[in-house]
């Protein structure tokens, strides 16, 4: 197997901005009028994309399977229909989603195992931090993402009972630091209910810091408006946003304006991205993006390499193209802008740095993972883990 990263594919040059400009600047009727299907998309965008070449009845299949949800303004920067294009690929569904491998898994990082997932809306990997899952809701539904089982499921929806109780139960537990929101997307939440969430967070004495985990600046960007950027800059624990962008055609001038009312406001915003085959594996894309989020004041965070999701074996890469990327990334941008390869190991052992000392390799090539849970894990490279709680 070859450990150097693909060559870059000739791609057209890449805009700031939608290529159509008849939609309004209003998040909800982005979110309200996402596609669902591909008919939705020719009847958004009529003569605009040529759909011929597509496996029509294939994608059908992998939509009843998974579904599918992409915002009018997500789609808008795709250039033209098909996985060749980055944002088509990550939005839209693939007929390859419909063949899942035996080594993927509903839950591949372990989020409902019974050890970590106290009650509904909670999850608890690490001594001092907790997830809130604070809604199943996306704006669009990404196709590599490791939560597909939740994400528009109302089954995962937190009632005022089920909030209330989870809110008790970090209260109760005093090694927590942080709380990170997440989902679904809590800024498909409304502004009231958002924030009374942080509020009534940012009073446990505990606490020192609260997260949210958001793919709005990168789909939906109008919602971070100047109101709601100033309400979080105003909650009493400081609030990082992490966003996700994965490519740089996704840093449009609206997703920078977004980002920087949320710095004016002081909220610091990072991001972490997933590496993805055809979309940032090459060298080219992904220093692209590295620039863009610079260019935008955003930290990067995290490269995360891709989960066991059922039906993405079309989308991950293997973990030698990821170390060769790292490389050939590694003194061609600056040093602040290189994120951190990492790979949350299945199982629910938590997330660790794709380098020693925390991971090894083997004679037989399978990486020897030390996992933040002190156990002892073995991840062959071509991603089929062994040895991990859910198969135990």
């Amino acid at each position: 197997m070859s450990t150097e990263p693909r060559p870059s594919p000739p791609t057209p040059a890449l805009t700031r901005e939608p290529v159509a400009r008849a939609v309004p600047d209003d998040w909800r009727w982005h979110h309200a009028h996402a596609a669902t299907s591909l008919d939705d998309i020719e009847r958004l965008f009529p003569g605009r994309f040529d759909m011929s070449a597509l496996d029509r009845s294939g994608i059908v299949r992998a939509i009843a399977r998974y579904g599918m949800r992409a915002t009018p303004y997500y789609l808008d920067l795709a250039r033209r229909a098909g996985a060749s294009d980055p944002i088509w690929r990550l939005a839209v569904p693939d007929e390859r989603e419909t063949h899942v491998l035996p080594v993927e898994r509903e839950d591949p990082i372990g989020d409902e195992l019974p050890g970590l997932h106290p009650l509904p809306g909670v999850t608890r990997r690490y001594r001092d931090r907790a997830l809130l899952f604070a809604t199943p809701t996306c704006s669009v539904h990404c196709r590599h993402c490791f939560r597909k089982r939740m994400v528009g499921n109302a089954e995962y929806a937190l009632d005022d009972a089920a909030l209330e109780a989870a809110l008790r139960w970090i209260a109760g537990e005093h090694d927590l630091r942080e709380v990170i929101l997440t989902g679904g997307d809590p800024l498909t939440l409304s502004d009231g209910r958002l924030v009374d969430v942080l509020q009534r967070l940012s009073r446990i004495e505990h606490l020192r810091s609260l997260r949210i985990h958001t793919r709005m600046p990168v789909v939906n960007p109008h919602r971070i408006t100047p109101e709601l950027a100033a309400r979080l800059g105003a909650c009493a624990l400081p609030v990082v946003v992490v966003a996700h962008f994965n490519h740089a055609a996704e840093l449009t001038d609206a997703a920078s304006l977004a980002v920087q009312r949320l710095l004016t406001q002081g909220v610091a915003t990072l991001n972490q991205s997933v590496l993805l085959a055809g979309v940032n594996d090459d060298v080219d894309s992904h220093r692209a993006l590295l620039w863009a989020l610079l260019d935008a004041r955003i930290r990067p965070y995290a490269l995360h390499h891709g989960d066991l999701v059922p039906g993405t074996s079309h989308l991950r890469t293997s973990v030698d193209t990821g170390l060769a990327l790292m490389r050939a990334l590694r003194g061609t941008v600056p040093g602040h802008a290189l994120p951190r390869y990492l790979l949350d190991v299945p199982g629910g052992h938590g997330k660790v740095p794709l380098e020693p000392p925390w991971v090894t390799t083997g004679a037989d090539g399978t990486l020897e993972i030390e996992a933040p849970d002190g156990s002892r894990q073995r991840y062959p490279p071509d991603g089929a883990p062994s040895g991990d709680r859910q198969g135990a």
